[in-house]
């Protein structure tokens, strides 16, 4: 049985599109007839992911640079998708550092760090959805997916901090667009096999005499419900149902995409 997710010619952005969870959320979205831009700071690492995503989907995937942390740059990203394209449907912000760049301890953390930090993924996002909602409230209809972290839930690092600010941007920017036909909400990743997971997780077990395959036991598979690693098409396929018509009715929601791996009760 087919599942149409009505999102066919529609015109999404997707920040962070050239590697990991955003590349696979582009190449689900290209295959689906939606067209896709995919931003990100490198632009020879985006033209690279731009062609093999059209060669794979046979699908109209374009390649804008962008950096997140200048509104002249977000501006011009989505000034030339609208250009290219006559409108502008779908967000993904997915552009920020993994992880966050402050996981030690409050006597080392450094403030310039959380700053770059927040501004990347906080202040970047934002950036992204002030320069498109007026696109969607023209369109009169958007949808804007979030992709924040589980340290959103968790006291892991003090970079999580960015994460529970976006809940919270989240639900606050569901209410105000809601009636033009926008919904916004976010998803939490869980451990994933990125390719930044793979080569952390590669020093990890260099550093410590270990094998790999053990660092993802001891890190991804053994505390999670499902005891193993997520793979990036179970993060993207939550996220392009998101984007897609049939979940008009959802909005302004916080869905962590973890295999189980949070053991919170949320209500």
């Amino acid at each position: 049985m087919s599942f149409d997710l009505g999102v066919s010619g529609k015109v999404a952005i997707i920040t962070g599109g050239s590697v990991g969870i955003g590349k696979e959320t582009a190449r689900k979205l290209a295959r689906a007839g939606a067209k896709v831009v995919i931003a990100a700071r490198t632009q020879a690492t985006l033209e690279a992911a731009a062609e093999e995503l059209r060669n794979d989907t046979g699908g109209e995937v374009v390649a804008i640079t962008i950096d997140t942390t200048d509104m002249t740059s977000v501006r011009a990203a989505v000034d030339e998708t609208v250009r290219r394209f006559g409108g502008l449907h779908i967000l993904v912000n997915c552009a920020a550092a993994p992880g966050g760049l402050v996981r030690n301890a409050i006597e080392e953390a450094d403030e310039d760090a959380l700053l770059l930090d927040l501004n990347t993924k906080l202040l970047g996002y934002f950036r992204m959805c002030k320069a498109c909602v007026p696109h969607m409230r023209k369109a009169q209809w958007g949808r804007i997916i979030n992709v924040g972290g589980l340290t959103a839930r968790c006291t892991e690092a003090l970079s999580g901090m960015r994460n529970t600010a976006l809940v919270h941007l989240t639900k606050t920017l569901s209410d105000e667009v809601g009636r033009d036909g926008i919904t916004v909400n976010i998803i939490h990743p869980g451990v994933t096999r990125t390719e930044h997971i793979e080569s952390w997780f590669q020093e990890m077990a260099r550093d410590e005499g270990t094998t790999f395959e053990a660092i993802v036991e001891r890190e991804a598979a053994g505390p999670a419900a499902l005891r193993r690693m997520l793979e990036v098409a179970e993060v993207a396929d939550p996220i392009v149902f998101l984007a897609s018509a049939p979940a008009s009715g959802i909005t302004g929601e916080s869905i962590a995409v973890d295999g189980g791996l949070s053991r919170a009760v949320f209500l």
